[in-house]
């Protein structure tokens, strides 16, 4: 059989440059389209394809060069790429590289990551880390899950748990039998047609140190954790550091320096309302913007609320789950959204509407009435809601009033059975897991112990991650084997035995609904 003729192609070319992050050399391959060389004044968009340590791959390499051969557009092929160490720091030296080399279009609306395997891992989590820098991120064949962070202290880091630092991205995740140009037709069209940066940002970074949006942030940080940003604005901050996220426990030893952008009067004075959550203290500053307009704010690691400004300043800080352990689809979902006011002067009561961009999100009633707020002061707005499929990473929550919009994230997971035939590990060694928990081995959860849960999964007992919101749980210890989270609760000493615990456990993805009877501990 004739074979079809082959159709325009063009060849990388290698090349290299001295990276100061990496310490060395660094090679990579760029594929130019042909009137790059005859048309000297016109510029390009560029997408940055990450590579793992796989084989070479022929094919994809010839997909490229034929894809690139008949659209306006760079692609630059870099690797091996890794999630932990100084390789996340480079990306950034490398477009700087690329930009003074080549004839790009030097902005993040023309600029792209893409790769496959562990490449598409990376470009997916390196949009989250830089969303300041891309404007559209794709993978195929990606894992969901992987170690990141400087090397020695790497922390486990999910893609879904990094949807909020991608505002403003153009994202495409594919199967690894999804085609090269499929993938670069994606960005093309993302170019066309870019998302605007987020009035107000997220950001979740394992690295102590880091910029974003032209924020800068130092901290003393020397273990694995995240420090998160949100709702970031000219008009404040809420800042927390964790040992995972979204819902570790919090580091409050930790200092942090947060330095802003050029946002603000070079030597004029600002009031700033420092609000910690966890207690409710407010703490007042009148800082005074450098000559550069920049205003700086010292923190510890705790969960604050930050105002800057005299004016009213109304944040959404958080939620609780009414009536049950955790929010199920197709039920209603009853909870109680939390407010505070960390601006400067008291705000005006408000009439908020309730929206989401979940399309199955429907709310019992459409409206709320916020109340006049303090300074400082805070309350609680009823709200429920129902959503028709699980929503694991989050039904956001959207409040509006005017230009003002307030949003957070709620999991919502599908219905699960009961289920009572699992295992308490309370420092018990069970195949194939070493030490599990903490406590003296008898099999029950009792005050003052920590433990696992383990269920049967295909003739093995499995570890599970576990999710509750019951006040006798601390539940932010988690634990990661073979890239599977593993959760090890604590029951708090004040805890009365014979409380029953409802958890949902999940083993890859299946869910089982359980009750953890809380026993009387004994020697």
């Amino acid at each position: 059989m004739a074979q079809p003729a082959a159709g325009p192609t063009v060849q990388p070319q290698e090349r290299t440059h001295r990276s100061v992050v990496m310490a060395g050399v660094r090679a990579y391959r760029v594929y130019l389209p042909p009137a790059y060389a005859t048309s000297r004044a016109a510029r390009y968009p560029v997408i940055y394809w990450f590579h793992g340590y796989e084989a070479e791959n022929d094919a994809r390499d010839r997909a490229i060069g034929a894809y690139v051969a008949t659209h306006p557009v760079i692609v630059v092929d870099s690797g091996p790429a890794d999630t932990t160490g100084q390789f996340p720091l480079y990306f950034p030296e490398l477009i700087e590289h690329i930009d003074q080399t080549l004839r790009t279009i030097r902005d993040r609306d023309h600029r792209a990551v893409t790769g496959s395997a562990a490449g598409g891992f990376l470009a997916i989590w390196q949009a989250a880390k830089c969303p300041d820098l891309v404007g559209s991120a794709s993978s195929f064949g990606a894992a969901a899950e992987a170690p990141a962070g400087p090397q020695g202290f790497e922390v486990d880091s999910a893609l879904s748990d990094l949807y909020p630092s991608m505002e403003g991205v153009r994202i495409r995740q594919a199967a690894a039998a999804s085609s090269v140009a499929e993938a670069l037709d994606f960005h093309l069209a993302a170019f066309a047609h870019p998302l605007p940066k987020p009035a107000a940002f997220h950001h979740a970074d394992p690295y102590p140190n880091f910029g974003v949006w032209n924020w800068e942030m130092v901290s003393d940080r020397r273990r694995p954790g995240f420090t998160v940003l949100e709702n970031v604005s000219r008009d404040g901050f809420r800042c927390t550091v964790r040992e995972w996220i979204p819902a570790g426990a919090v580091l409050p030893e930790i200092k942090l320096s947060i330095t802003s952008p050029r946002l603000y009067t070079p030597g004029a004075v600002y009031p700033v309302s420092y609000i910690r959550l966890r207690d409710g203290k407010v703490r007042r500053a009148r800082p005074k913007a450098d000559a550069r307009g920049r205003l700086s704010f010292d923190l510890d690691g705790d969960a604050w609320e930050v105002g800057i400004g005299a004016v009213a300043g109304v944040a959404l800080s958080g939620f609780e789950i009414e009536d049950a352990a955790w929010a199920v689809a197709g039920k209603p979902v009853q909870v109680r959204l939390k407010f505070w006011n960390k601006g400067g002067s008291r705000s005006t009561t408000k009439r908020l509407e309730w929206q989401s961009p979940n399309p199955d999100v429907k709310f019992e009633f459409a409206t709320s009435r916020l109340h006049s707020l303090a300074p400082g002061e805070s309350t609680t707005l009823p709200v429920t809601f129902t959503i028709a499929h699980a929503a694991v990473s989050g039904a956001r929550i959207v409040a509006v009033d005017g230009n003002l919009r307030l949003w957070l994230d709620i999991p919502v997971y599908p219905a699960a059975a009961a289920f009572a035939n699992y295992q308490i590990a309370d420092g018990l060694a069970v195949p194939p897991y070493s030490r599990l928990g903490e406590g003296n081995g008898d099999g029950h959860a009792a005050p003052g112990e920590s433990f696992a849960v383990l269920l049967p999964d295909a003739g093995v007992l499995r570890a599970a991650e576990l999710f509750t919101n019951d006040a006798c749980v601390d539940n932010t210890l988690r634990i990661s084997e073979g890239g599977t989270r593993i959760s090890v609760p604590a029951i708090r000493r004040t805890c009365e035995p014979g409380h029953r615990i409802q958890m949902l456990a999940r083993i890859g993805l299946n869910y089982f609904a359980l009750e953890i009877p809380v026993w009387y501990r004994t020697p």
